[in-house]
């Protein structure tokens, strides 16, 4: 048995749908802009591949707001579960408050789009990205608040 699960380890392949995040990869300056009292702070986002590729490791930091901490980002394939999950799920696991929280991912060609918990939760971030791939800019919402948020990319990764 041991012999047949190491043989299915080594043939696993990452999903070739996680190719659209590799425009991701790299270091990202954060500007924000409250959309209520147009407060700015800034921040910086971090991406990079885990071994194999099977999933994103997304560090965030907003600087002078105590808010920190690590995604990690691909297709869940649960327990017992013999195919992964259809979207591409976040799980976000801040530092700074010891929360937990779940989005779904929807990254292509020219935008980059997160819900947290479901889509229909009217809590999102959609994000546009310029041609070049080297910015993004969009807004966060929830019920009552949001911000606008540029991203610009710091290497060539």
């Amino acid at each position: 048995m041991a012999n047949d699960e190491s043989k299915e380890s080594e043939a696993a392949l990452p999903d070739p749908r996680l190719q659209s995040l590799d425009k991701l990869v790299g270091t990202w300056n954060l500007k924000h802009r409250d959309l209520n009292t147009g407060e700015e702070w800034s921040g910086r986002d971090t991406f990079e591949w885990m071994d194999r590729g099977f999933f994103l490791a997304f560090q965030h930091e907003e600087f002078g707001k105590n808010i920190k901490g690590l995604m990690i980002i691909g297709y869940e394939k649960k327990w017992g579960a013999d195919t992964p999950s259809e979207d591409i799920i976040g799980h976000w696991f801040e530092s700074s408050t010891g929360s937990h929280y779940t989005y779904i991912w929807e990254v292509d060609d020219k935008s980059m789009n997160f819900w947290l918990e479901s889509k229909d939760s009217g809590m999102a971030f959609k994000g546009t990205f310029s041609d070049n791939h080297k910015t993004i800019s969009g807004t966060w919402k929830w019920p009552g608040g949001g911000y606008e948020l540029i991203m610009t990319k710091v290497d060539n990764k």
